[in-house]
């Protein structure tokens, strides 16, 4: 039966058919526990109450699950009776006799792992079987718009698929030893090649000296004041991954869109006047210069989703969605960029306050970046006390005008600032070309200021040895 020959009488299919279930494997799971307690521990990491089908073995698993983790109580029939024996379920079950049951159907203790992944394999199925009777009960009754349902239906499959990409990946606790030699490797090889880093390069190498790359798992936020040109910085560092070292970059931009990203990225790159590129105001050598850069940047592998409605939600599943597809391929994402925090919505829909909203997304960002392993960059406005401050030699930003929340501070590995005195003070001419990107939190690295160049013209920031070598 397909979705279409489902009449409007009728709106759960097959409603009577016996979903995906083991319950000899629940069996056999449940009795290894009884009698084995080294198993125990084992199971109750691997496996929660909802994934066995059987109600009474859902009892009994809970039963364990409290006698031996929360009352440090040994387990086996008699105790594991002494806790069920006055539950009606239970005793409707059998009692005791249901637990000598579970017992005998166990042959060996050694199969446990191939049960327990059987049984998380048929959990994942009616999971999947619930969640389709809920998208079509919901597109049935129209109570909210297709829009919506199909950001939720995408939310929930793509919780199930994380769940079960992560059930064949557990990997636990890990002995430390085995995680030694791999990082002195590491050390040993930046050692011999001082010139590398360990972290993906920025292209500005002040910046990665005192950062090391950018490394996966990492929240970074640029943070400025209006016009300052974070977009700008955020796009350079995109050009430099996605040209240069040839890795996949995804960039959310809910302020600006698609085409103006491009002819920025064109203005940079070919160093044409951006002011003369939009008019049209080119000479035959810009044009020359803008054919070879939009060759570049055509075949280079960056991802732009410009939804100015976009939710954090839309974003960790649309982000999710490019990772998985660019994994197939053998060319695994490297870097995402979202300009910028304060536009995005959360996927709740009321909370007591803008801060509360704001640490709803920081947190859910950084998630992110862990859970895909590549480093995320968030764009992010400062509020205006930089501006309102009496002592213009005191513009400079500090960590405390992080606008709306100061999860953002707290959740971030790596906070930078980026700052313009030109911006400030525009009669004095020495000043239009200087920036200067302050490094303000680093989790595992100093403290530092980065001087740059800034190129209003190109939309461009440079490191000061490039452009001396310009």
């Amino acid at each position: 039966m397909t979705i279409s020959d489902i009449g409007p009488m009728s709106i759960l299919p097959n409603e009577k058919k016996v979903q995906p279930q083991a319950i000899d494997i629940e069996m056999a799971v449940l009795g290894s526990m009884l009698i084995d307690n080294g198993t125990i521990l084992k199971t109750l990491d691997l496996l929660a109450t909802e994934d066995f089908y059987n109600e009474i073995h859902k009892l009994i698993f809970s039963s364990i699950y409290e006698l031996y983790l929360i009352k440090n109580k040994p387990v086996d029939i008699l105790t594991i009776y002494n806790v069920l024996q006055n539950k009606e379920l239970f005793v409707n079950a059998g009692g005791i006799s249901y637990l000598t049951k579970l017992t005998d159907t166990v042959q060996t203790v050694a199969n446990v792992e191939s049960y327990i992944t059987i049984i998380k394999e048929k959990a994942i199925l009616r999971k999947i079987i619930k969640a389709g009777y809920s998208i079509i009960s919901d597109a049935f009754h129209e109570e909210r718009s297709a829009g919506e349902i199909l950001n939720e239906a995408q939310a929930v499959l793509f919780n199930i698929f994380s769940q079960h990409k992560n059930n064949t990946k557990h990997d636990g606790c890990i002995n430390i030893s085995g995680l030694i030699q791999p990082l002195l490797k590491e050390i040993e090889h930046l050692h011999l090649n001082p010139n590398e880093i360990s972290g993906l390069s920025t292209g500005f190498k002040d910046l990665d000296n005192k950062t090391t790359g950018l490394h996966p798992a990492e929240l970074i936020i640029i943070a400025a004041r209006p016009s300052m040109g974070k977009t700008a910085l955020a796009l350079n560092i995109a050009e430099y991954v996605a040209l240069h070292e040839k890795k996949p970059v995804c960039i959310f931009s809910l302020e600006t869109t698609r085409s103006m990203l491009i002819l920025r990225m064109l203005s940079s790159l070919a160093r044409v006047n951006g002011w003369n590129l939009r008019n049209g105001q080119c000479n035959d050598n810009d044009l020359k210069k803008l054919h070879k850069a939009a060759n570049e940047i055509a075949s280079s592998p960056i991802f732009i989703d410009d939804n100015s409605n976009i939710t954090i939600m839309e974003i960790e599943i649309r982000a999710r969605e490019l990772a998985n597809e660019l994994y197939k391929n053998n060319t695994p994402l490297a870097l995402i960029i979202i300009d910028y925090i304060q536009f995005i919505r959360s996927k709740q829909q009321r909370f007591e306050s803008r801060q509360q909203e704001v640490a709803d997304i920081s947190r859910a960002l950084k998630s992110l970046a862990k859970d895909l392993n590549v480093p995320v960059i968030a764009l992010s406005q400062l509020s205006r006390k930089t501006e309102d401050r009496s002592n213009r030699k005191d513009n400079k930003p500090q960590l405390a005008d992080l606008r709306d929340s100061g999860a953002i501070e707290q959740d971030a590995d790596l906070v930078m600032m980026l700052y313009r005195e030109g911006y400030y003070n525009r009669d004095d001419t020495a000043l239009n070309n200087k920036a200067l990107l302050m490094i303000a939190k680093q989790r595992n690295g100093p403290i530092a200021d980065i001087p740059l160049v800034f190129e209003g013209e190109y939309t461009k920031f440079s490191s000061k040895y490039i452009m001396q070598e310009d």
